[in-house]
């Protein structure tokens, strides 16, 4: 029988969420969803810029499976590299119950001591603060890396960046084995139960690969942790009351569920969220404004966010109510042209973003109706960067339909971003979903020039604003049915 293998990645999860570890040993990879967290997209650039100035003519060599990366690791090891960069270490270990267990990993970084000769573990981070998790990734690799060189050894934590793209700091780390040892105990503990642990979903939930399989069993159970924004002291006090599913939240008055500490004003969205869930229906907290029947423009934008953007506007996109849209796209070395791009509709590209504020004005302002974007960023865009002519003009007019809908009506949601809200009634996006996908090709696009890439990523921009579309018609489709707002 193999040896159990644990991984760093596996204890880090464990500090946040055993039900994870579990599942990323023992769960059923098709209910997995790929996510990748922009945090993760930010620590993979700055890893790779300090590894290049620290190694600009480090040679790469291609690893087809894991034992072919430890052997490699290993005769790097013995030829006496002075660098070798994500190796690939992998150890026996026995736990103090006497059971063996295989710890492997990759370390970013592993460097030739030139007095001791023997190799030292570097941690790579964006951030200059670490936590307890990357301690334990250090101390994870060092305990593996003794064992392999039979020597006591110091790690490194290279954090941040300087104006060179150097390490801003060098901390050194010692290992600590009682806290690996602890954390090794309590994973074997948690994969050695019959069942994963049971799920509680909280706000870091959303960047987990099994965010959604866990969310379906929370709707089986009807588990509070479904409710938005109902934080976990609040849950406490509730199952301390004897409140621990929907159903029961449900069936409470407002009168009732306001006894609980922590719920007040919230009381009339809270009950009628679960009563969404418990009857797997739209509920309606509050009469729909009047506004919403001017009709009015759709709007949404995306920015420079990842790494190496500067957080400006690169794409306005915007559609009427019958969802005929037009894109303006930043593109500093072309003309400002207007063109058809099938299937999105009209292209607008111009030099800066000024440019394409004065075009999106320029449209919109044939009449004063609502311009609808979703959560208050687009408004603050906006406010940062447009021309004052445009903020002058526009601003009165922006309206966040994002809070006008979760103040009017509930859905079996736990999640209303645009993406969840209009899948709710049936919209689906053309493409990818991923606003950093978009950027990744309006990227590839400004060198390249191919075709390809723009109208990937101006297909992710329209079907944004024809999820508004989706949702503002929806709601001006149904508001009669509010008869049993809360």
């Amino acid at each position: 029988m193999k040896p159990l293998i644990i991984t760093p990645t596996l204890l880090r999860n464990l500090v946040t969420c055993e039900r994870r570890g579990w599942l990323d040993t023992y769960g059923d990879s098709t209910q997995q969803v790929d996510i990748t967290p922009v945090g993760a997209l930010y620590g993979v650039a700055h890893e790779k810029v300090i590894q290049t100035v620290a190694s600009p003519y480090a040679d790469t060599m291609d690893v087809a499976s894991w034992d072919e990366g430890v052997n490699l690791t290993q005769d790097l090891m013995n030829e006496r590299a002075a660098v070798i960069i994500g190796a690939y270490i992998e150890q026996r270990y026995e736990l103090e119950n006497g059971t063996e267990v295989s710890l492997r990993g990759r370390v970013d970084r592993l460097t030739r001591n030139p007095e001791s000769h023997l190799y030292e573990p570097v941690e790579i981070k964006q951030y200059i603060n670490i936590a307890k998790g990357d301690e334990l990734q250090l101390n994870f690799y060092l305990t593996i890396l003794q064992h392999m060189q039979d020597a006591k050894l110091r790690g490194y934590f290279w954090l941040g960046s300087d104006a060179q793209n150097h390490p801003r700091y060098v901390l050194q780390h010692v290992l600590n084995p009682a806290h690996l040892q602890l954390m090794l105990r309590r994973a074997y503990a948690v994969l050695n139960q019959a069942d994963a642990p049971p799920v509680n979903l909280v706000a870091h939930c959303k960047t987990c690969s099994w965010y959604s399989a866990c969310t379906e069993v929370a709707r089986s159970n009807l588990d509070l942790s479904l409710l938005p924004r109902l934080n976990s002291q609040t849950r406490r006090n509730l199952e301390r009351g004897g409140i621990t599913s929907l159903q029961q939240l449900a069936a409470l008055s407002i009168e009732e569920l306001q006894r609980f500490k922590g719920i007040k004003k919230t009381a009339a969205s809270h009950r009628a969220n679960a009563r969404a869930f418990v009857e797997d229906r739209p509920v309606w907290v509050d009469q729909m404004p009047d506004i919403l029947h001017q009709g009015g423009w759709m709007f949404d934008l995306e920015t420079a966010a990842l790494p190496g953007g500067d957080g400006s506007p690169w794409s306005l996109g915007w559609c009427d109510e019958e969802g005929k849209s037009q894109i303006a796209i930043v593109a500093p070395t072309q003309q400002h042209q207007r063109v058809t791009l099938n299937p999105i509709g009209e292209l607008i590209t111009v030099r800066d973003y000024d440019e394409a504020w004065h075009v999106f004005h320029e449209s919109v302002g044939v009449d004063e109706k609502p311009i609808y974007h979703w959560s208050g960023f687009d408004a603050g865009v906006m406010r940062a960067t447009a021309p004052t002519p445009v903020k002058n003009a526009l601003l009165g007019r922006m309206h966040d339909l994002h809070s006008t809908f979760v103040n009017t009506v509930r859905l079996p949601v736990r999640s209303y971003s645009i993406k969840k809200v209009a899948a709710y009634f049936g919209f689906s996006w053309s493409g990818y979903e991923e606003w950093w996908a978009a950027e990744t090709d309006y990227r590839k696009w400004l060198i390249s020039g191919e075709v390809q890439h723009i109208t990937q990523a101006c297909q992710y921009q329209r079907d944004d604003v024809l999820a508004l579309a989706v949702v503002w018609k929806w709601l001006i489709e149904n508001h009669h049915l509010n008869g049993d707002v809360e």
